[in-house]
Parts: C-alpha cells; sequence; structure tokens
C-alpha cells in the first residue's frame, strides 16, 4: 500500500515545522538561562524546571517519533489492525499521518514555550487530546463499517 498525496504533504508539513523549531532552538540555545520550563500541568502552566540541555531530550524524542511514523507507514503487514480489509487499511494509515501530525505540532509547542519560557496555556491539553482521539475514532468507525 502506498501513502497517499495528502499524507506526503502532512509529512512534508510536519517536517518543516519540526525543521524551524530545531533551527530556532539551537540559535537560541546560547542565551537561554540555565533553568527553563521542563514539566506543565493539566491547565498548562510551567510546574516544573530543569537545566536548558532538556532541550536536546525533547528535540531527539520529537525526531524519533516523526521518523518512526514516517518508517511505519512502509509496513502496514505489521499494524495490529482488525478486519485486514483496504478501507480498515487506508484509515489506519490516515491516522497516522494525521497522528504524526498532531505529534510534532505537539511537540514544537512545547520545545517553543520552553525556549520562551512560556505557559502551554489551558487549551493545549484538550486540543491534543481532540487531535489523537479523533484519528483514532475514525479508525474504529471505518474497520466496523462494511
Amino acid at each position: 500500500m502506498r501513502p497517499k498525496l495528502w499524507h506526503h504533504i502532512l509529512t512534508g508539513i510536519s517536517g518543516a515545522f519540526l525543521l524551524g523549531t530545531t533551527v530556532y532552538a539551537v540559535i537560541r540555545y546560547g542565551s537561554l538561562p540555565e533553568k527553563i520550563p521542563t514539566h506543565f500541568d493539566g491547565a498548562g502552566i510551567a510546574d516544573g524546571f530543569g537545566h536548558k540541555s532538556t532541550l536536546v531530550m525533547l528535540l531527539f524524542l520529537a525526531w524519533m517519533l516523526f521518523g518512526l511514523l514516517t518508517v511505519v507507514v512502509f509496513f502496514p503487514d505489521a499494524w495490529n489492525v482488525p478486519k485486514r480489509s483496504p478501507r480498515t487499511l487506508a484509515a489506519a494509515a490516515d491516522m497516522i499521518a494525521v497522528m504524526k501530525l498532531v505529534t510534532v505540532l505537539m511537540f514544537c509547542w512545547m520545545i517553543l514555550c520552553s525556549v520562551q519560557g512560556w505557559n502551554l496555556g489551558p487549551w493545549f491539553l484538550p486540543v491534543t487530546m481532540v487531535g489523537m482521539f479523533a484519528p483514532l475514532m475514525h479508525l474504529i468507525i471505518a474497520s466496523v463499517k462494511k
């Protein structure tokens, strides 16, 4: 199964955001204070602070997830999906493409907030949850449709 054109477009958008965030974080790294926000509560308010080197770990994790979600779409035989019909496999590929974009945007916003010293905002958790669960619900609905 080959990825659809819009999957490639979403991957390009995800990669561009991640690359831009990485470049921005690298440029700003030298001027960052030693302690930056590293943990946020459910309301998006910074409640934990750590060394600025934690940005490296966050960027590494973001790039690893981006890479994994980019590669996994090429191996549908490894997916654990019910009723391996073409419709279900297409819905699973759609889910991966959207979840990759949501994951990258989530990491980019967390990195930007850590670099700037901002809070995530009260909208961050609900928007992230909807962004993750909506594609999953789409997959479930597509897998039970006849």
